[in-house]
């Protein structure tokens, strides 16, 4: 958790005045922040190993210890580094932790999902490497989702480097709501030629002990909060399975739901005559580097939790196109002042819309919040991000 010094000092920066990223040479301003280097990903919590005799108490103990040193593992990462870099505030809840173990132990065929505005935030190249190094008989499919909100162009930059990064034999597919039929039948289809060659005696001994029918097969979903998972699943099955929510963590425990349109797969060997899929609730990877601002505007840390929001109206409005307050149409709180920071965006936003608090007075958090929501949800400002190879 941040110290209250250093959420004082991102207060008292709100009233310096705007740098646009045209203006310091730099549109790009994610990458100062090294998301593209693996070393700023360090190791995930993974399931400790296990014995069949183990009673349910003696299980759950192994998991708190296994949880505690990885605790202490990340702390003294953070020690060891010369650079002084942070840890995000990732997932601290044991239990969670347990839900994806769960679920990649049931699933033949992983689907990792990831926003297309900037895929690097959410993909984490230490689950990746679990499952290619632990798992090397399951499948992986890496799926961007929100690519209606950005250029076609990009996207497809997107899926080339990213399947240069983690190799060409793992499927990236993009996942558009605008074209929600297709997309639906690219994935289901990408899924069943990436599951080819698979049957009962492919699955690993958790797998069958969980599902319980070697005709089944299981597919994972995977991902960060926030980054359409609910919403995809809900158009994939046609129907309302779980709730949308902005709010990470709004899930706790997985869930699963048969899939009844098996044909959708396109396998004609008739192996599998079922599908499970399961929904792992949002996991908060660990990453150094990523400040707290980049979780809140892609989804990973809750608007309303967030104790200083200027830093990140900051960086929507020196790196949007147009200027955040050519998008908003706001005005100058004072006539001769043309000059912009974060503070007097809120102002001129607050007075737009009538947020005042008790007393009259212009109630600019409120007016913050709303402007981190908006461009979370892609409303009115999409900050998106080509890849590093494009830089």
């Amino acid at each position: 958790m941040e110290s209250k010094a250093a959420i004082e000092a991102r207060k008292k920066d709100a009233t310096r005045e705007l740098v646009y990223a045209e203006d310091r040479g730099n549109a790009q301003s994610i990458y100062a922040y090294d998301i593209q280097d693996p070393a700023n990903q360090p190791r995930i919590l993974t399931k400790p190993k296990w014995f069949r005799d183990m009673s349910p108490d003696e299980l759950n103990e192994m998991d708190d210890q296994a949880f505690k040193e990885w605790v202490e593992y990340l702390e003294q990462e953070g020690m060891d580094r010369e650079d002084g870099a942070q840890l995000n505030l990732y997932e601290r809840n044991v239990e969670v932790w347990r839900q994806l173990w769960r679920v990649i132990e049931r699933s033949s065929v992983l689907v990792h999902l990831a926003d297309a505005r900037c895929p690097l935030l959410h993909i984490s190249d230490q689950l990746m490497t679990h499952i290619r190094t632990q798992f090397p008989w399951k499948r992986v499919v890496l799926v961007l989702t929100k690519t209606d909100l950005v250029e076609k162009d990009r996207v497809q930059k997107w899926s080339s480097y990213l399947q240069t990064r983690y190799g060409h034999d793992i499927p990236v597919l993009a996942y558009s709501r605008d074209e929600v039929d297709e997309s639906n039948t690219t994935l289901m289809r990408t899924i069943g030629q990436v599951s080819t060659g698979m049957d009962h005696h492919n699955l690993d001994d958790d797998s069958m002990t969980e599902t319980k029918h070697k005709d089944t097969l299981t597919i994972g979903f995977v991902g960060e909060p926030n980054v359409g998972k609910s919403s995809l699943l809900n158009s994939v099955f046609d129907r309302k399975l779980v709730s949308v929510s902005a709010t990470p963590g709004h899930t706790k425990h997985l869930q699963t739901h048969y899939f009844e349109r098996v044909e959708m797969l396109e396998r004609s060997d008739g192996v599998f005559s079922r599908v499970l899929v399961c929904d792992c609730p949002g996991v908060v990877f660990p990453r150094f580097n990523v400040p707290v601002l980049l979780q809140i505007l892609f989804g990973s840390f809750p608007i309303a939790q967030t104790r200083e929001p200027f830093s990140a109206v900051r960086f929507i409005a020196e790196n949007c196109v147009p200027h955040l307050h050519e998008v908003y149409k706001l005005k100058p709180m004072e006539e001769d002042d043309d000059e912009w920071c974060p503070y007097t965006l809120c102002e001129s936003y607050a007075q737009l819309r009538g947020f005042r608090v008790k007393g009259g007075k212009l109630d600019v958090h409120r007016a913050a919040n709303t402007l981190l929501r908006d461009t979370l949800n892609g409303k009115k400002v999409v900050l998106s991000f080509p890849p590093p190879a494009a830089t």
